[in-house]
């Protein structure tokens, strides 16, 4: 098994698509992770579901002042409204460890245990992303190690 047995295909935005555009890509593709590109088309990083949750908090709050925040649905409302058009740019996470197509099972884990990932971005020699190691695809790695299937 190597990492085109298990990657599923990438969910990908770009750079200047915005918040927006992001939550309704997560939405329609039923993911939470969607890979950012550049305008050359190579990864450049990650966003999600907690990355789009956090961009909604504003900077000057912390702790219970975020609960005292969020206290009615209108505050929340009100944030995701002021959120909305922040470009990805702002929101990604730069903190990931891409995989090639040719890379063995003991990378993946190795990978996702270093990096305490979940997820992990695969890219093409030039960089590109074609797809992601998911949750789903790092317990099908544990199953063949112990003869689940």
């Amino acid at each position: 098994m190597k990492v085109k047995d298990i990657v599923k295909p990438a969910v990908i935005v770009s750079e200047s698509d915005t918040f927006e555009s992001a939550l309704k890509a997560m939405i329609a593709q039923k993911t939470n992770t969607l890979l950012v590109v550049d305008e050359e088309g190579k990864l450049s990083g990650e966003v999600t579901t907690i990355d789009l949750l956090d961009a909604i908090v504003p900077d000057t709050l912390n702790g219970n002042q975020v609960m005292e925040h969020f206290a009615s649905d209108e505050a929340f409302a009100a944030s995701i409204e002021i959120a909305k058009d922040i470009p990805i740019s702002e929101l990604m996470s730069l903190d990931y460890s891409p995989l090639e197509l040719s890379d063995d099972l003991i990378s993946i884990v190795a990978t996702a245990i270093s990096n305490q990932r979940a997820r992990i971005p695969v890219v093409d020699k030039d960089q590109r992303p074609i797809g992601i190691i998911s949750r789903q695809g790092l317990k099908q790695i544990l199953g063949k190690f112990l003869g689940i299937k």
